[in-house]
């Protein structure tokens, strides 16, 4: 008899395309739109049916292009057996015609068949070391525990994190005190595939003589996975300065972190005068220093919730308040440490904060050559008066300030700073809880920073049910690239990935306690975020938007986990003819529950061609 039922529900992860950071004149995408979007379509689109053993099962696990043959291959992973993997190989020419379909097994992913991941064996652990606080803000290091799964049908490593002993650090001998030293943890970043760690950390003799002295004195340390600390190097400063931001720039293999000047009760005689001053500190993945430097930020509470490298140039952007910048430093939670004390809990508590608050003003900073280019803050209302709106739309999307994520920057030929990003809110109510993605925003500022526009487009996306609650497809944000003319430097395309739908996939296992007489049923259900791409044009001289138009049809949703020639990763296309041309990628779906019901057997193509525009 079953008298028990046990369910898990689990939503996964909002799937994360690869930011793209800048594409400037770019001949690899400017090139595939007229200046007529409003009539414009795909250069070329074919829907093409899937014979073999991938239209029943498997997944795409790579795309190989050949600019020399003028073919790409689409390769499925269909079978798992004995550390074997077999994969079904679709050639197609440029013009999307099927030359060839065959099986191809063999015992490991190649470079040209596999992702572009390196394959180092079914199982593999790494014993590492990383750093966290305690509840005093005292510096612990943990051994650490990587685990490394290959998953064939999945295509790659799942990885799993295991935090082991704590470790005190020990007294640095060679910093020049007979006494011991505390250290009091700032800031880390992780090298999980050394095993090894980069550290910031303060150094001083206590609370109280620290307090009393606010000594800003740090240390970056480079540690190996064996607690060893292979390199020191010190950070001083010299008035008492909080942590404002902390960032590993993956694409430059650097970590970045911005300090700002700090005061509070007892500190008033030893703060800096100026509660705006800002210090920049950029550390290479050696853990040397290669940029130390200061600048003022207009907002004296400042969120900075993202930092982009264009070129050599560091753009950070994020949302913050002037209150009174001439006597009011910066509080938590705009700060992520204040001497010994972390301004907030955990970094996810801390943006949560971050993210509920109510901002005056947008702030935006170019740092370029050892300083600040441009520091410039716009006010909400400011922003608003200067919306624009689709013709086709019936309402502008206003910013309110509130409740929003920042997630692009693309600079243009003309110096033009554009910058992405969508309204959310807070669903409480119901059996899923969460955020839910409203309307699309788009901020344009001119290359010395001067806010210019901001253009507003709603979210189409299905609500989750009639009040429009969490679970649905709004509750996974947009993506969005911006592409350039190269023949009209003011005309820019803007190219949003929307999610349209949830596909559900869930399964069911009972076990039976024999001795107790029960049997207990647990379903675990998968839900995956189903993407379709449209298009629109913006004019940045005249500051218009034209409606948005959708490609591929409403039954196609967009492989989201290509790799554009081992350049990007997760992105819904790939680029042919060295990068002249664009292809985008759907499948069907059919919309039943299982197996077949679920997805069809037709793939469709979309190309950009500039030769045919």
């Amino acid at each position: 008899m079953v008298d028990q039922i046990e369910r898990e529900l689990y939503l996964t992860k909002p799937i994360k395309m690869k930011k793209l950071k800048v594409i400037v004149a770019a001949v690899i995408c400017g090139a595939f739109f007229t200046p007529n979007l409003a009539a414009q379509k795909l250069a070329e689109e074919k829907v093409v049916e899937l014979t073999g053993k991938s239209k029943r099962k498997g997944y795409l696990g790579n795309v190989v292009i050949d600019d020399t043959k003028q073919q790409f291959d689409m390769v499925f992973v269909t079978k798992d057996k004995a550390r074997k993997v077999v994969y079904e190989v679709y050639q197609f020419d440029y013009n999307f015609n099927l030359l060839n379909n065959f099986e191809d097994e063999q015992r490991k992913p190649k470079s040209k068949r596999g992702k572009n991941k390196v394959y180092k064996g079914d199982f593999w652990q790494v014993t590492g070391v990383t750093a966290s606080p305690n509840l005093t803000g005292k510096l612990v290091l943990r051994k650490t525990l990587y685990t490394y799964q290959w998953n064939w049908w999945k295509g790659g490593y799942e990885i799993t994190k295991q935090l082991l002993d704590k470790e005190k650090p020990k007294e640095m001998a060679s910093d020049g005190d007979d006494k011991k030293r505390k250290l009091y943890y700032t800031s880390h970043r992780d090298l999980s595939d050394k095993g090894e760690l980069l550290v910031c950390a303060l150094i001083n003799k206590g609370n109280m003589v620290m307090y009393k002295e606010a000594s800003r004195e740090y240390q970056i340390m480079h540690i190996d996975k064996d607690l060893n600390i292979l390199k020191k190097t010190p950070l001083k400063f010299d008035n008492p300065q909080a942590l404002l931001y902390s960032a590993e720039l993956e694409d430059r293999d650097e970590w970045i972190m911005v300090f700002q000047n700090y005061g509070g009760a007892g500190l008033n005689k030893i703060a800096a005068d100026d509660p705006t001053g800002l210090t920049f500190v950029r550390v290479d993945g050696a853990g040397n220093i290669v940029e130390n430097y200061k600048f003022n930020t207009k907002c004296n509470e400042w969120a900075i919730f993202d930092a982009y490298y264009v070129g050599d140039d560091v753009y950070l952007y994020g949302a913050g308040n002037i209150n009174k910048p001439e006597k009011n430093y910066t509080k938590a939670p705009f700060c992520i440490t204040a001497d010994v004390m972390p301004g907030v809990g955990t970094p996810e508590q801390r943006m949560g904060q971050l993210e509920n608050l109510k901002y005056g003003y947008l702030q935006v900073t170019k740092l370029s050559g050892g300083k600040a280019e441009f520091v410039t803050a716009t006010s909400i209302d400011d922003i608003n008066a200067k919306g624009i709106k689709p013709a086709g739309q019936k309402k502008l999307r206003e910013f309110d300030g509130k409740k929003f994520i920042l997630n692009g920057v693309t600079v243009t030929s003309t110096g033009d700073l554009f910058i992405s990003g969508q309204d959310f809110k807070y669903d409480n109510v119901g059996e899923v809880k969460g955020r839910v993605y409203k309307d699309l925003l788009m901020f344009q500022f001119d290359s010395k920073g001067e806010f210019k526009r901001y253009y507003g487009v709603e979210n189409t996306a299905k609500s989750a049910g009639l009040l429009g609650g969490a679970g649905g497809a709004k509750s996974y944000p947009a993506e969005f690239t911006v592409y350039q003319s190269p023949t009209n430097p003011n005309d820019l395309f803007w190219n949003v990935f929307l999610c349209k739908d949830i596909d559900v996939d869930c399964e069911s296992e009972t076990s039976t306690n024999y001795l107790a007489g029960t049997q207990t049923t647990t379903t675990t259900c998968v839900y995956t975020p189903l993407y379709q791409g449209m298009l629109g044009k913006i004019n940045a001289s005249e500051g218009t938007i034209s409606d948005f138009n959708v490609f591929g049809g409403d039954d196609f949703y967009l492989y989201i986990d290509l790799e554009d020639d081992g350049k990007g990763k997760d992105l819904p296309y790939f680029s042919i003819n060295n990068g002249n041309q664009i292809v985008y990628v759907a499948r069907k779906r059919k919309g039943g529950i299982k197996g077949n019901e679920r997805w069809g057997n037709e793939v469709w193509f979309g190309k950009f061609d500039p030769a045919k525009q």
